[in-house]
C-alpha cells in the first residue's frame, strides 16, 4: 500500500520518516485572525533543530522564534509572525516541553531569605488563559480610562509588533545620553489605535506621552488580564521543597537548557 501511495504522490513521505506532530488549541481561538485559525499542527523538535538554537548569528531570541514556528508548524494558514504573542508564546512552551521536558530553572526572590534562589518552574503546569471578551468588526478592544476618561480602543500585539516595538526602542536607547528605555511607550503606541475616535498616529503619541500613569498603568493591567495565552504568574519550588511566588521569565536557558 505505502508503494501504491508513494507512486501516485510525489511528496509522499513513509512513515518512519515523518516527524512526530500534536494538535495544539491556540488561546485566541481564532477570533483575531482572518481565517479564524483555532489550533494549528506543530511538529517537535527534532535534531535537525539544534543548528538553529545554538547559531551563533541568530542572537535575537524573535528571530529564532520566527524561524522554528516557521519550521514546525504546519498549517497556519498565514505568517507566523502575525501570530498572537500569546499564542506564539503557548506553541513555544509546548516545544521546550516536548524537547527538553518541564522543568524550567530560574532565578526566584526568596523573602524569606532575602535573596534570589535558583528554584523549579513545572511548565507543563503552567495555566492557560483563553481570550475571553469578544473583539469589535475591526479586531479592536474598547477601554474608558479611570483618569481621563478617555476612550481608547486598541489590538493585542502580534510577533511582528513585537519585532517593531524592540526596533524603535534599541535606536532610542542608542541616541538617548543616559540610554533609557522608551519601551513602555513605543509599546502603548504600537497597541492603541484610537483616543476619543482620533486615528492619527502621531497626535495620539503627543498624547499618551501625556497621559497620567494611573490611565497607563490602568489599560496595561486590563490589555494583560484578557490577553489570550500563557498565564505568566506561577510557584517554582526551591531545592529545599518551599514553593515561592513568582512570574515565568524566558531566560536564555528556555530553549537551550542544560540536559
Amino acid at each position: 500500500m505505502e508503494n501504491y501511495q508513494q507512486n501516485l504522490d510525489p511528496n509522499f513521505v513513509p512513515e518512519e520518516f515523518r516527524t512526530p506532530y500534536d494538535v495544539i488549541e491556540l488561546p485566541s481561538q481564532g477570533l483575531l485572525y482572518k481565517n479564524n485559525k483555532k489550533s494549528v499542527k506543530i511538529e517537535y523538535l527534532t535534531a535537525m533543530d539544534e543548528s538553529i538554537l545554538t547559531s551563533p548569528n541568530i542572537s535575537n531570541g524573535n528571530k529564532i522564534i520566527d524561524i522554528l514556528l516557521k519550521r514546525k508548524v504546519k498549517d497556519l494558514g498565514f505568517d507566523v509572525e502575525d501570530l498572537l504573542i500569546g499564542d506564539r508564546t503557548t506553541l513555544m512552551v509546548f516545544l521546550r516541553v516536548t524537547a527538553f521536558g518541564s522543568d524550567y530553572t530560574q532565578l526566584v526572590f526568596d523573602e524569606e531569605e532575602g535573596e534570589f534562589v535558583e528554584a523549579v518552574i513545572d511548565l507543563s503546569q503552567l495555566k492557560h488563559k483563553k481570550l475571553t471578551v469578544k473583539p469589535n468588526e475591526n479586531g479592536e478592544f474598547e477601554y474608558k480610562l479611570p483618569k481621563t476618561n478617555k476612550i481608547v480602543t486598541f489590538k493585542l500585539l502580534t510577533g511582528k509588533d513585537d519585532d517593531i516595538i524592540d526596533a524603535r526602542d534599541s535606536e532610542f536607547i542608542k541616541r538617548d545620553p543616559d540610554g533609557i528605555s522608551n519601551k513602555i511607550i513605543f509599546s502603548l503606541e504600537q497597541t492603541i489605535t484610537s483616543i476619543d475616535g482620533e486615528r492619527d498616529k502621531l497626535k495620539n503619541s503627543n498624547t499618551i506621552n501625556k497621559l497620567p500613569i494611573i490611565d497607563t498603568r490602568s489599560l496595561r493591567k486590563y490589555i494583560n488580564e484578557i490577553t489570550p495565552g500563557i498565564e505568566l504568574k506561577t510557584t517554582a519550588r526551591t531545592n529545599g521543597g518551599r514553593s515561592l511566588d513568582t512570574f515565568l521569565r524566558f531566560g536564555s536557558n528556555f530553549l537551550w537548557p542544560e540536559l
